[in-house]
């Protein structure tokens, strides 16, 4: 998924979970444990209701890549 496809709502609710706001994502000096955890939680859940943050804090660093990765909207 690309993250310019979430809704204010989702940025919203990542920052709020997270404590940090979305730009830190290009800060190389900013955690990014909560950051990411969050936005995997907001994106697997879009796909499955039923997804929990406790789920998505047991994926690993190559599966929450992988839901960066996908951008089919994206023209080589």
């Amino acid at each position: 998924m690309n993250v310019n496809e979430l809704t204010l709502g989702d940025v919203a609710e990542v920052e709020e979970l997270s404590g940090q706001p979305l730009a830190s994502l290009g800060d190389s000096k900013a955690p990014k444990g909560k950051l990411m955890v969050a936005l995997a939680w907001i994106i697997k859940r879009k796909e499955d209701p039923k997804f929990t943050y406790e789920h998505a804090k047991k994926l690993t660093m190559d599966e929450i890549e992988g839901l960066f990765d996908e951008n089919p909207t994206q023209t080589g």
